[in-house]
C-alpha cells in the first residue's frame, strides 16, 4: 500500500484541484493523475468526480474519506513515535478551536512550544461548535479547544471555567451595576451568536423564565459586541472575549453566575501522536497559569 496516493487523494478532495494538490505536493500532473487512477484501480471503484469547478468525491470517496483520515493520521503518528526514538522531534498538528481561543490562547501557547519544538508543524482551523465537532468526526483534527466536548464522540479533557457575562450599551439602567438576574433582562432584546456556532448562550436563555425576544444573530463576536454598544440590543458572551475586547460596553455578571467548560479533546487518547501530547502538555501548562493570574 503506497501511503502518498491516499495522502494525493485527500488532499485533491481538500483543494477541489488535482493540479493544485500537485503543486503542493511536489508532483507533477500527470504524476498525481496516474496516482489517482492507481488508487482506484486498487480499491476496485471511481472515487473522484469531475465538475465545472473542479473535483469533488463520489459517494464511494465520501464513504472512505473519514477512514483515510484516520489512516493518514496512524501514518503520522507512527512517523512521529520513529522521530522521537532517532531523537528527532517532527510532523505537524492540526488544530479545530474557536476564534477566541485562535486568538486569546494559542499565539502564547504555540510562542513557547515552538521553542522547544521548532519542526513541528501547526495548522489552525477556526469555527463554531458545530464546525469543530464535524472536524472530529472526521479526522480532520487532531486535536480541538473548545466548550461542549462532554458526551461526543472524541475522549475529552476539562480545562478551564470560562465566566458568561451580559453585555449592555453604556446608556443602560443597570450598567453600573456589578450583577444582573434574568429577571431583570426578560423585557430585553437579545443579540445572539448563531445557534450552530455558539450553543452555550441558548443553554443560558432556555433557563429564564420566559424566552426573551431574539433581535439579531451573527456569527462573530465583534459584531454582536458593536451592536450593542449602539444601543440595538443587550446580549451574552464570554469573559475570553469580552475581557480583550468590550468595546465600549457594560459586562456584567449573571446572578447567579453563569459558566461554560472550555476543553480539549482528541480522537482516541491512546492513539495521540508524540508531537501532540507534548502540545497538550504545553496547553495544560499555559490553563494552569491562567487559573494563577485571575
Amino acid at each position: 500500500m503506497n501511503i502518498r496516493k491516499y495522502e494525493a487523494f485527500v488532499r485533491a478532495v481538500e483543494l477541489g484541484s488535482l493540479s493544485k494538490a500537485a503543486e503542493e505536493l511536489g508532483y507533477t500532473q500527470s504524476g498525481i493523475s496516474h496516482m489517482m487512477q492507481s488508487l482506484e484501480e486498487e480499491v476496485g471503484f471511481p472515487l473522484l468526480v469531475r465538475t465545472s469547478v473542479g473535483i469533488k468525491p463520489n459517494s464511494e470517496g465520501e464513504m472512505l474519506l473519514p477512514v483515510i483520515r484516520e489512516l493518514l493520521g496512524i501514518n503520522e503518528s507512527l512517523e512521529q513515535h520513529i522521530a522521537k526514538i532517532k531523537g528527532v522531534d517532527t510532523g505537524h498538528i492540526r488544530i479545530a478551536c474557536y476564534s477566541s481561543i485562535a486568538a486569546y490562547w494559542l499565539p502564547e501557547i504555540i510562542a513557547a512550544f515552538q521553542k522547544e519544538f521548532p519542526n513541528v508543524e501547526i495548522q489552525i482551523m477556526e469555527g463554531g461548535a458545530d464546525t469543530i465537532e464535524a472536524m472530529m468526526e472526521n479526522r480532520q483534527a487532531d486535536l480541538c479547544l473548545y466548550a461542549g466536548g462532554e458526551g461526543k464522540s472524541f475522549e475529552w479533557v476539562p480545562l478551564y471555567r470560562d465566566r458568561m457575562l451580559v453585555l449592555v450599551p453604556p446608556e443602560h439602567p443597570e450598567a453600573s451595576a456589578e450583577r444582573i438576574s434574568p429577571q431583570r433582562l426578560q423585557q430585553e432584546r437579545f443579540i445572539v451568536p448563531v445557534k450552530e456556532y455558539d450553543g452555550e448562550v441558548y443553554g443560558i436563555l432556555d433557563t429564564f423564565p420566559a424566552a426573551p425576544e431574539t433581535a439579531f444573530s451573527a456569527c462573530s463576536d465583534y459584531a454582536i459586541i458593536n451592536m450593542v454598544r449602539l444601543g440595538l440590543g443587550v446580549s451574552i458572551l464570554p469573559e475570553l472575549v469580552v475581557k480583550h475586547y468590550s468595546g465600549g460596553t457594560a459586562a456584567l455578571e449573571l446572578d447567579p453566575p453563569r459558566y461554560r467548560m472550555l476543553g480539549m479533546g482528541v480522537p482516541q487518547m491512546k492513539a495521540v501522536s508524540p508531537v501532540t501530547q507534548n502540545f497538550m502538555r504545553y496547553v495544560r501548562a499555559f490553563v494552569k497559569e491562567l487559573g494563577k493570574t485571575e
